[in-house]
């Protein structure tokens, strides 16, 4: 007597779990799931380890100065000293006068004042304006050499977390055209950040002191004191803080004083290198990782069932019939 069905025969195919049957199937699945992620991981335009993104610094003043003049064209050069330090001031000038003579001096009359501006009123600083006045001590040169050193408190806080304390070296001449009567020497410029490695993310606060702060250093009294030296250390820093600027100067016949003034622009839009956390990796891998997924696991799956289906590795099977 004919059997007749209403709907199709199915066929089931069992193994034991130690066959070769599951061992294969296990194989192919595991393939299915690392050939994809390793095409991902080993693709740098897939797997994004190193970016960038923009943000702006947190920026202030750090309240430590060095400053010193040097006559151009006279010998023996006058040299003009000035920090926020007391004892480096004095160690400065002993140290000097034993080394070249008594051509060292400790300004008098200079002093240094900064303001912040939040230009657009939220709540971030934009602008630091440095301002060094001087007067009496070196007004009777007309040509000399400023080599000035000032620090900067600086922060990232939108994807990395940085706190760091960049140096600010400006070497400039200033050329006297009237003696007796002052000088204005305003620059102006941006802050730029300079990074020899990208920045690894983190939701921990890292602490990056470019070089030990000169003004808390104990002096070796053998030694004279050298501001090229600590900023040639600063510059070998992974992280260093560049002044871009543009020298203006007027004379002035109000006060026979000189004053350098430093306009300091904060950029809204720093770009910042930085290495990706996993989470951030995956975030942005995910969507390639399942277009690589999908063919690959429809590829093995064909594959599979070719190989049961024929036999090929022994498997039970049970039908309808």
């Amino acid at each position: 007597m004919p059997l007749v069905f209403l709907s199709p025969i199915k066929k089931t195919y069992k193994s034991e779990v130690c066959s070769l049957s599951t061992l294969l199937g296990l194989f192919l699945l595991l393939a299915a799931i690392l050939i994809p992620l390793f095409a991902v991981y080993t693709t740098e335009d897939f797997w994004v380890r190193i970016t960038e993104y923009t943000e702006q610094p947190l920026v202030d003043y750090y309240e430590n100065y060095m400053i010193y003049f040097t006559e151009l064209h006279n010998i023996p050069y006058q040299t003009y000293f000035d920090s926020s330090s007391n004892i480096l001031n004095d160690n400065f000038e002993k140290l000097y006068n034993l080394s070249i003579g008594n051509n060292c001096h400790k300004i008098g009359s200079g002093f240094l004042t900064y303001t912040s501006t939040d230009i657009d009123g939220d709540g971030i600083k934009d602008k630091i304006t440095i301002k060094y006045e001087f007067g009496e001590d070196i007004t009777a040169l007309d040509q000399f050499d400023v080599k000035l050193i000032f620090f900067l408190k600086y922060g990232l806080t939108k994807k990395v977390k940085l706190i760091m304390t960049p140096m600010i070296y400006i070497n400039i001449p200033i050329f006297i055209n009237r003696l007796g009567h002052g000088k204005e020497i305003r620059l102006n410029g941006n802050l730029e950040l300079i990074q020899k490695s990208p920045i690894i993310s983190s939701t921990i606060t890292s602490q990056v002191y470019n070089i030990k702060n000169p003004l808390q250093i104990k002096y070796n009294d053998s030694s004279p004191f050298d501001l090229l030296y600590y900023y040639n250390l600063y510059k070998n820093n992974n992280y260093t803080l560049k002044y871009n600027y543009e020298k203006l100067e007027k004379t002035t016949t109000e006060n026979k004083k000189i004053q350098i003034i430093i306009d300091m622009y904060i950029p809204k839009l720093q770009k910042v290198l930085y290495v990706q956390s996993i989470y951030e990796s995956i975030k942005y891998a995910w969507m390639q990782y399942f277009y690589i997924f999908l063919p690959i696991y429809i590829i093995l799956y064909i594959l599979f069932k070719f190989i049961i289906q024929n036999n090929i590795f022994y498997s039970q099977i049970k039908s309808d019939i």
